[in-house]
């Protein structure tokens, strides 16, 4: 991934068109994450998936996802989440969101501007998907606005519209504001999908003795309008707590502040305090660097200095005390 793409991944700027990251969860030991329908009515729930293997997607704009969605209609065995992996390199992780006792948090809340909907039975049905979706769209009183839906399982066999919506909003915006937002819609909406862990399932039935009754397992809702406009009413860092970050950026930011020795000419210390230890020291903390190893590669960098090497070295477990402090002060909000 271009390190440009780190740069607006992780800045604090909500524009429109800076990459998402996308969450494919894919399920191990053979589980499924479709049902199975037989024609006399009785189905077989998706299975509980407790492991995973997490890949990490950019997306700049709601036809890359529909793109990726398309694909994941025919990989049973795996789904989207909101969330995204705190380390991907891990070939199997659960999906846990906070620290618990014997198990360390495997993925991170960081808000995007796209977000799903589902729609689990909510009026009735018309049989036609696009049509379906508009009809929910107008109840959500967001009429015009571009969006793509995919059926669910149990479309066109249960009552009611059972879809799956996809939009893209103005601004990033975290689960908490959505499930906010969308309250007021519980009837059309079930808002236990705002949650970062939770499954996106996208994936067809596997039907049994019987055809799959969606001919169509896509549509794209034009609109007059790109995005919603909803207001991120709820995100924790606008209280000063600490953001999380992943491994992949956590890396590259090192190796940036390793180039960036070379380039320092003035207030040399002030530079490796705070712009250098201090954030080395909160990925430290979120156990995304070697400690052994920030240190003696940082304090090797600024040799090209000269000067109080044992200052230098000072300066940067002073730093890297501070940054691990500052997320130990912040822990109790995840």
């Amino acid at each position: 991934m271009a390190p440009s793409i780190y740069d607006e991944y992780e800045s604090k700027s909500s524009d429109f068109f800076a990459p998402n990251i996308i969450t494919i969860a894919r399920a191990l030991d053979g589980k499924r994450l479709n049902k199975t329908i037989f024609s006399n009515g009785q189905s077989i729930p998706y299975d509980n998936a407790y492991h995973f293997k997490f890949f990490s997607e950019t997306c700049s704009d709601l036809q890359d996802l529909y793109q990726l969605v398309k694909l994941l209609l025919h990989r049973p065995k795996s789904c989207l989440i909101r969330g995204i992996a705190k380390d991907d390199t891990i070939t199997r992780q659960r999906r846990l969101l906070h620290n618990q006792k014997e198990h360390a948090a495997t993925i991170i809340e960081q808000n995007q501007n796209w977000f799903a909907l589902d729609i689990d039975g909510y009026g009735n049905s018309s049989g036609d998907i696009k049509q379906d979706a508009a009809k929910v769209l107008l109840a959500l009183k967001l009429d015009g606005v571009e969006a793509f839906a995919i059926p669910s399982a149990n479309y066109l066999i249960k009552q009611g519209i059972r879809l799956r919506l996809f939009l893209w909003n103005e601004c990033k915006i975290s689960c908490a504001s959505l499930k906010a937002y969308f309250s007021k819609f519980n009837n059309v909406v079930d808002c236990a999908l705002f949650h970062p862990i939770h499954p996106i399932y996208t994936a067809r039935p596997r039907f049994v003795d019987m055809p799959d009754p969606c001919r169509q397992l896509i549509t794209w809702l034009p609109g007059r309008q790109m995005y919603t406009e909803i207001i991120d009413a709820i995100d924790r860092y606008n209280d000063g707590s600490e953001k999380r970050h992943t491994k992949k950026y956590a890396v590259f930011h090192f190796n940036k502040i390793l180039r960036n020795v070379f380039n320092i000419d003035s207030n040399r210390h002030d530079w490796l305090l705070r712009e250098a230890a201090i954030p080395l020291g909160k990925y430290i903390w979120e156990e995304l660097l070697d400690e052994d190893e920030v240190i003696e590669e940082l304090h090797l960098a600024t040799a090209i200095w000269g000067g109080d090497r044992k200052r230098d070295l000072a300066t940067i477990l002073y730093g890297i005390k501070r940054g691990k402090l500052a997320m130990e002060d912040n822990s109790d909000a995840y």
